[in-house]
């Protein structure tokens, strides 16, 4: 009996924010409680593609760390470590494909849960003083602000789920010196995501020095230096083997991100200059953060207002130990100032200023204020005189109305009325305020039943009620929809898949309406979501040399974190092996080959796509690609395969005429050959067009563009006019554009002559590719796959250097006859971590075994 009820407290702290999320959940629609889903934002275009991706691992026998589908070919480690750690993630397994969104729902929902239940067990082992109003506290701790926003982000929750844990073993470190916990929670922090574990260590460092500050640094100055040697030798050492134990994870990850955009130095990033104003106490209470301010908003310091309410109070009871308060003070303080100052934020985030979601540590100020509120409650209950703690709660809810006052009104009238949802809100909060210190005030020292269940309620409807507030204008995408479309796509291309085992690409594009998403999806990830080789990608981890290369050869890239394939170009289905274009429109191409009209898409077969690798002239490895000139690269690859004298491929229009008026652009011209027609306006800004159309025609993009752009406007005869049209919002900029057509007889030719040379790719085991390749002279293959130093390639059983050319492909430079190649990825930077974390756990033991000994004797 003393069992169970040592247990049903902890059962009661995951169920009662599990009940609570199940009721929000049903009264947004959400499946299985209704027909939506959560295939928004960043969820839909990258969260849900790589759970795919990992489910498609396990079940369908994933090759190695390196996976086609990730953009044009990619390792896989970084993504892994920043996206799929989460043990939870094996959860997906229970689920098909089609399903998969109820399967993430399922996911953050057991996590927030279990969010509750570590938080419960800080509280619990802590303070040794726990009843049934320590649920609530865990319950703020499951719903704080971070949660409440960044919940999409599912992948940054397990981190929340260790942290109440990992605070414990702090504790323990440095009270009994005791290192088990705090080691094993660090370890699984940095784990299941470095991102957030790197903030974890920070707050570790300074949560020593808040314990040191409390417990030991009044003692005698002999024993001082003491125990400071001995706890912090023990907690550094303790901190150190734990973060290289995952360094097999962590090298790879963290080489990956310096191979991205994301590592650029902005010295603005690092100035001392505030990031807002007194508006930040309007965030105290509910009603501050929806979906549409997710990206840009003030720092979530909501973690229900009762909490704000018994956090003011901590620091005018005059039981509480003045010296606590002062450490308390300057913590939260500390970590007031990484929200506040920029420097500061842009050091907690791994010294890059976060692109969206700016304050991704605001986690760690909840649980303290958590902390600090759970104490007041327990100094409350301990202060003698209940007429003090009425009047020091009455002050503390007029401090809370004073700030939230201040903050509403320099939201509304300080430039910052963007982030008002409604005012309404703020007199909620009031009334909200108000009551609970009629309630507090009434049986904070001697709680009844029926007092702790009211107080339970309250604050469960508050919590609960911020969480619907701030999600019940997502644009949430239809269920029923999505699983119809997935099956349907999924059966289309393992259609273009089967009985095929050489490497090529697919660009697909999916009809928006079909696809179940009530917002933009731009189908970045789709080759992920699918499981194919395509030509496309949107992931924090993006390789920035292979981006770069892609929009030089004329593909469509919005930041350093996607590239798409918006308008192909012949050339550009040449170098990268797109074989299929899958398309929900008829496309009036001449130069494409109409295999399939389905339903759901049409299905074309490119000429120009020769094979995953050919051999061509030593020239091609000389080419440099230039920024912002597309059809200037193409033409310089072209000439370098196969040289015209005297002549180009692109041909510029002739009687070029531009009219601008103040809101509208036409351009008319004349082809000069037969063939595509292609645009390139490289700073036009695309948000100023409203319309654009060839000869009346009126051209929309499958994906949203900014800039950037090449536009395939069709096939075209020689000698026809061409009128273009723009009606615009704002200047349109020409200076630079580029507009030529292809000569279709020439490039025919040319292919032609390459498809004599063309090298098939063929996929084996493990990951692995081969190729049989016949020279007839010293010739340079050029390879379809980003260049890699991991790639081990062996010609005839000797291992070779390849070269870089093209931007970012691989070369191989071969003699004259029969060779024999093979392609095995090998990550070296994983083989590197996994030795540095073999040798940290070896060492570890040794110090275990030395520590066991020495307590033994």
């Amino acid at each position: 009996m003393n069992k169970r009820k040592k247990v049903t407290p902890y059962v009661i702290s995951f169920t009662l924010p599990l009940l609570v999320l199940v009721v929000v959940w049903t009264l947004l629609g959400l499946a299985p409680f209704g027909n939506l889903n959560l295939m928004v934002s960043d969820l839909g275009s990258q969260y849900l593609p790589f759970l795919n991706a990992f489910k498609r691992f396990f079940t369908e026998g994933g090759d190695n760390l390196y996976s086609f589908a990730n953009g044009i070919g990619g390792p896989m480690e970084a993504t892994i470590a920043y996206y799929l750690m989460s043990p939870f993630n094996f959860i997906s397994l229970l689920f098909p494909y089609t399903m998969m969104p109820i399967a993430v729902l399922l996911i953050i929902t057991l996590k927030i849960s279990c969010m509750g239940l570590t938080m419960f067990t800080y509280l619990d082992r802590h303070y040794k003083q726990t009843n049934w109003m320590t649920q609530i506290f865990s319950l703020a701790y499951a719903f704080c602000g971070f949660v409440v926003v960044y919940l999409l982000n599912f992948m940054w929750l397990d981190v929340l789920i260790l942290f109440p844990l990992l605070v414990l073993g702090i504790e323990r470190l440095w009270h009994e010196k005791k290192y088990g916990l705090y080691c094993l929670t660090l370890f699984l922090s940095i784990l299941t995501n470095y991102y957030l574990g790197y903030m974890v260590c920070i707050f570790a460092v300074m949560y020593s020095g808040f314990i040191y500050y409390l417990k030991f640094e009044r003692k005698p100055a002999r024993k001082n230096i003491k125990l400071l040697w001995s706890r912090w030798r023990l907690f550094f050492v303790t901190s150190l083997l734990s973060g290289l134990a995952t360094a097999f994870m962590l090298v790879p990850a963290i080489l990956g991100m310096l191979q991205t955009g994301k590592s650029s130095f902005h010295i603005e990033d690092f100035l001392l200059k505030p990031r807002f104003g007194l508006e930040v106490f309007s965030q105290m209470g509910l009603g501050t953060i929806n979906y549409d301010i997710r990206l840009d908003h003030l720092p979530m310091v909501y973690s229900g207002v009762f909490v704000w309410l018994l956090a003011f109070l901590y620091f005018t009871l005059p039981i509480v130990p003045k010296r606590k308060k002062r450490a308390m003070a300057v913590f939260l303080l500390a970590i007031y100032a990484s929200f506040y100052f920029e420097v500061f934020n842009t050091i907690w985030h791994m010294f890059q200023s976060p692109a969206g979601f700016p304050y991704r540590n605001a986690f760690i100020f909840s649980f303290m204020l958590i902390k600090l509120a759970y104490e007041t409650y327990l100094y409350a209950r301990l202060t003698e005189d209940k007429a003090v703690v009425q009047k020091r709660l009455v002050l503390a809810g007029a401090t809370f109305t004073v700030l939230l006052s201040v903050g509403q009104f320099f939201l509304n009238y300080q430039s910052k009325s963007e982030y008002v949802l409604s005012n309404r809100y703020f007199f909620i909060n009031l009334i909200i305020v108000w009551l609970l210190v009629l309630i507090l005030g009434i049986k904070i020292k001697k709680p009844t039943v029926m007092w702790r269940i009211v107080m339970i309620i309250c604050v469960s409807l508050e919590l609960g009620g911020n969480l619907y507030i701030s999600m019940k204008d997502i644009p949430f995408g239809n269920q029923d929809q999505y699983a119809k479309m997935y099956e349907e796509q999924e059966l289309l291309m393992k259609e273009l898949k089967t009985g095929k085992d050489e490497l090529f690409r697919i660009n697909q594009k999916v009809d928006p309406d079909q696809m179940g998403y009530n917002e933009i999806n731009n189908g970045y990830n789709n080759p992920i979501l699918f499981g194919y080789a395509g030509v496309s990608s949107y992931t924090s981890t993006l390789d920035s040399d292979v981006q770069s290369t892609l929009t030089d050869l004329g593909l469509y890239s919005k930041n350093e974190r996607r590239f798409s394939y918006v308008d192909e170009s012949q050339v550009a289905n040449m170098l990268l092996n797109v074989n299929y274009t899958v398309h929900p429109k008829e496309l009036a191409h001449k130069d494409k080959e109409l295999l399939e009209e389905q339903k759901i898409a049409n299905i074309y077969k490119n000429k120009e796509a020769i094979g995953g690798a050919f051999l061509t002239s030593l020239e091609l490895g000389k080419i440099k690609l230039k920024s912002g000139l597309v059809i200037d690269n193409q033409e310089s690859i072209l000439q370098s395969m196969y040289p015209l004298e005297q002549e180009k491929y692109f041909k510029t229009m002739t009687g070029q005429h531009l009219t601008k008026e103040v809101d509208r652009y036409e351009m008319k011209g004349e082809t000069s050959v037969t063939g595509v027609n292609y645009l390139y306006l490289p700073e036009a800004i695309w948000d100023n067009v409203t319309y654009f159309a060839v000869n009346g025609k009126e051209i929309k993009t499958d994906v949203f563009i900014i800039t950037n752009q090449l536009f395939n406007l069709g096939y075209f005869e020689k000698g026809e006019e061409i009128n273009l049209e723009f009606k615009l919002t704002d200047k349109l900029e020409t200076d630079k554009m580029t507009w030529v057509s292809l000569d279709q007889t020439r490039f025919d030719h040319l292919i032609a002559e390459q498809k004599k040379a063309s090298v098939s790719l063929v996929k084996e085991e493990f990951g692995r590719l081969s190729a049989s390749v016949d020279a007839n002279k010293e010739e340079l293959l050029y390879v379809s796959i980003p260049y890699d130093k991991n790639w081990q390639i062996k010609v005839d059983g000797q291992k070779i250097e390849p070269k870089k050319i093209v931007g970012d492909f691989i070369g191989i430079d071969l003699t004259e006859g029969h060779h024999d190649i093979t392609f095995s990825y090998r990550s070296k930077s994983f083989l590197l971590g996994l030795m540095i974390s073999a040798v940290t756990i070896v060492i570890s033991i040794v110090f275990l075994w030395f520590d066991y000994r020495k307590k033994s004797k």
